[in-house]
């Protein structure tokens, strides 16, 4: 009977090219996975046997150049910790490739979905982002435009797209400036929805994205699913390190929602109970003071620039579990230039240093916030990435330098650079496959670490200072 069944489920996968093109790409994503893992395994142990014996030859020969030993060996020891870490988000974000496999595709049951759409001076982006979400394959769901006070004609081009579109309807309202976070507490206001998609006005979705997303929700235990969100404006080589950035973002992702645990919903592309929200606002929302004409309360708070990531651990601290979708993509427009890209990371670390911020003052207040698991969740992944990272890569690159100068450390630093690329090749090889992305964005991979080193790390500094300081800063 079990030899029938198998043979019965062999010839219906054979006859149906769907199942079998799943059946290769899941091959090929196992293959890649086993390529990381034997990558990132081997640089563990070559780093830890040869650690000692590095360490007694530098001490020979540094001589005068203390900073020099002292930089290599705590890169070392980085170096082991994060060869485990990344072994750890291996093993995860493949158990998650796993998991899918099994799904049984898009949702079935289509509760219905509010589309929360805030926008402030989109004039060249709303009409495409309105005409993709109209395009989506999905019965039942309603979008929401807010004007958020544009200065330019955002709100004539949205104006047309109000009516009722095969039972789709599109309301446009607009209000005083007051930012992104009230733009959608407003539209938030006006929904209707069982479910709510809060997304970009810059981003256009994939045409099964919400389907995709829904069919999580039929798990009573799942409040809140991440998608992702794909680089589309790939027309340098600034933009095209930055999907690879984001594809790499995505892997970690994809392991945090295995364990139902994703840090940050992406603001273009996250759906969530409106039963979350509300209580988000019950417990939250009415604390904030509504002290400008532009400001609505709600889930979303204006006390920090990273509301998406203060809603999701917010919903986290709750008990709320959070999953990921790759198959539900957002296409975003990246910054094409240098300036733009350092002043929108400013924004999401200066955002980011608040939210925590809060969310240990609120954990200090109220000890239930305080999950030992989320706590020990939040440091591994993110902490590490947010602050120790940055500092790795500035001493890296300090490394350089004292090696060159110091001379005769070359071979260190060249050995080590090779191994890290490696495994940063191999690791970003399998997270590409996992997002069904271009495996030539890897070209890009050996400038990935001086893109953040230089760029994304001047943000990081300028953001701890003027938080530090206080600085003013608004979203518009």
């Amino acid at each position: 009977m079990t030899q029938s069944t198998s043979l019965h489920r062999r010839a219906v996968e054979d006859a149906d090219p769907r199942r079998s093109d799943e059946s290769i790409r899941f091959h090929v994503d196992a293959a890649l996975f086993v390529l990381a893992m034997l990558m990132a395994i081997a640089l563990l142990v070559v780093t830890i046997y040869r650690l000692p014996t590095w360490y007694s030859e530098l001490e020979c020969r540094a001589g005068t150049h203390g900073i020099v030993l002292a930089t290599a060996l705590a890169l070392g020891a980085i170096g082991v910790f994060g060869a485990i870490r990344l072994c750890f988000f291996l093993l995860l974000a493949f158990g998650a490739r796993r998991r899918d496999r099994r799904r049984n595709g898009p949702s079935r049951e289509c509760p219905h979905v509010s589309i929360l759409v805030p926008c402030f001076n989109e004039s060249r982006t709303i009409e495409p982002a309105l005409e993709s979400m109209l395009e989506l394959d999905y019965p039942n769901y309603e979008i929401i435009v807010i004007d958020d006070g544009s200065t330019d004609d955002t709100l004539a081009k949205a104006r047309p797209f109000e009516g009722t579109f095969d039972g789709v309807s599109v309301r446009v309202f607009h209000k005083a400036n007051g930012g992104k976070w009230s733009a959608l507490n407003e539209a938030f206001r006006r929904s209707v929805g069982e479910l709510i998609l809060c997304v970009d006005a810059d981003s256009r979705l994939g045409a099964d994205s919400l389907r995709r997303m829904a069919a999580h929700m039929e798990d009573p235990s799942v409040s809140v699913v991440a998608g992702q969100v794909r680089v589309r404006n790939r027309v340098n080589l600034l933009t095209r390190i930055q999907a690879l950035e984001y594809q790499m973002g995505s892997g970690v992702r994809m392991g945090q929602g295995f364990l139902g645990m994703v840090l940050v919903v992406p603001g273009p592309a996250g759906l969530y109970r409106r039963g979350v929200m509300e209580e988000v606002f019950r417990r939250f929302g009415r604390n904030v003071p509504n002290d400008g004409p532009g400001n609505v309360s709600g889930p979303y708070e204006g006390d920090t620039f990273a509301e998406d990531f203060d809603l999701s651990l917010t919903a986290l601290s709750l008990g709320s579990r959070i999953v990921y979708e790759p198959r539900a993509i957002s296409f975003t427009k990246a910054p094409d230039r240098a300036f733009a890209l350092i002043s929108q990371r400013y924004r999401w670390t200066r955002g980011s240093f608040q939210v925590l911020k809060k969310f240990f003052a609120r954990a200090r207040r109220d000890p239930t916030l305080a999950r030992p698991g989320l706590l020990a969740w939040l440091g591994l992944t993110y902490m590490i990435d947010f602050t120790v990272a940055p500092i790795t890569l500035l001493l890296s690159f300090g490394l350089v330098v004292s090696v060159f100068a110091a001379g005769g450390f070359q071979w260190l630093f060249l050995a080590w650079y090779t191994a890290f690329l490696l495994v940063q090749l191999s690791s970003g090889a399998f997270f590409l496959s996992l997002s069904r992305d271009r495996l030539t964005l890897l070209a890009v991979s050996p400038l990935l670490d001086v893109y953040v080193c230089f760029l994304l790390g001047s943000a990081w500094i300028i953001s701890l200072v003027d938080e530090f300081r206080g600085t003013d800063m608004r979203w518009s």
